[in-house]
């Protein structure tokens, strides 16, 4: 019996703590945070959202701090996604079958989000990554899909009537990215029952309808979650738990300023989350998810120190 930790962070604007291939001396404070906190948790599986897009980089940050000692080796696509990419960390027992096989499902696309009878065209900031994993020495194989889905935040705002225009339109792109998404994992489910999937990341959007999302008449997380209406395909969210518990108070993964009421207080957002397949929920299952693992990071100066975002992290329990 063994047990895998998965972990999803938004490293905040990662590629800053480079400078001509070398670690940048003034980031050393966020540098020796990242650090501490990846190597008390030690994943398994670290999914990095806003990651540098340099190769090097990554091999840098591994060898220049303990990281090393994990023996991390790097998974990253071929496919360009900007300075701020998707890239996964992963150590024993875990190996990679393929990255980004099926990219091209994600390309731009075109529906009609706002149900107004004109299609839109649609696409992805950054496309989702996928990764397939083995676990060595056996046929346990599982599929990650790391996320970074389009921001709701307005940041540039002339006056009220125009960050509600933009705020509308951010939930309409963001609908259509989470639409595609599910698209996708019904896909899989259709034409491998079997894969056990991991989707997690910053999906920009919590439980629950906002006021723009009402005006939409859908939910972001929900619609790649799944319907009600075919239970079976249903995602599991495995924060969720906490809801239910004290810890509900906590259950929030960035904070930020409000830009309209400037009044110094922070709003409180569950932005970031991991979702799995039901197979993952099987208890006689060689590869299941133990039930309630999922948590965040604590939230204390190195995670401050690091980003905008806290970590989260789950377990699963591996017979081979």
């Amino acid at each position: 019996m063994q047990e895998l930790k998965v972990m999803s962070y938004n490293i905040e604007n990662m590629k800053n703590l480079f400078f001509k291939g070398k670690l940048v001396s003034n980031e050393n404070k966020k540098i020796k945070s990242l650090e501490k906190i990846i190597t008390h948790q030690r994943p398994h599986i670290l999914g990095i959202v806003e990651a540098s897009d340099k190769l090097s980089h990554h091999h840098c940050f591994i060898e220049n701090t303990d990281l090393k000692n994990l023996h991390y080796q790097v998974g990253k696509s071929n496919h360009k996604r900007g300075k701020q990419d998707l890239v996964v960390y992963y150590r024993d027992p875990l190996e990679i079958i393929s990255i980004d096989d099926e990219i091209k499902f994600y390309d731009q696309w075109t529906e009609d989000i706002d149900h107004d009878g004109i299609k839109e065209v649609c696409e992805f900031e950054r496309k989702p990554l996928e990764v397939l994993f083995r676990i060595k020495g056996s046929n346990i194989i599982f599929l990650v899909i790391l996320v970074a889905s389009k921001s709701k935040g307005v940041f540039s705002v002339s006056d009220l009537i125009n960050h509600q225009f933009l705020a509308l339109a951010n939930r309409k792109r963001l609908l259509a990215q989470s639409k595609k998404i599910r698209k996708r994992i019904d896909q899989l489910m259709s034409q491998q029952p079997n894969l056990p999937l991991i989707i997690m990341g910053d999906f920009n959007d919590e439980p629950g309808m906002d006021s723009y999302e009402k005006l939409l008449g859908a939910s972001s997380i929900e619609t790649i979650m799944g319907s009600v209406f075919d239970p079976d395909k249903i995602l599991h969210n495995t924060l969720w738990y906490l809801s239910k518990t004290d810890k509900r108070v906590d259950l929030w993964t960035t904070e930020y300023p409000d830009l309209i009421v400037k009044n110094f207080g922070y709003h409180k957002a569950w932005l970031d989350h991991i979702f799995i397949s039901r197979n993952l929920l099987t208890e006689s299952g060689k590869f299941r998810y133990i039930r309630n693992s999922g948590k965040i990071i604590p939230k204390d100066l190195d995670a401050k120190n690091v980003s905008d975002h806290f970590a989260i992290y789950c377990k699963f329990k591996v017979e081979t």
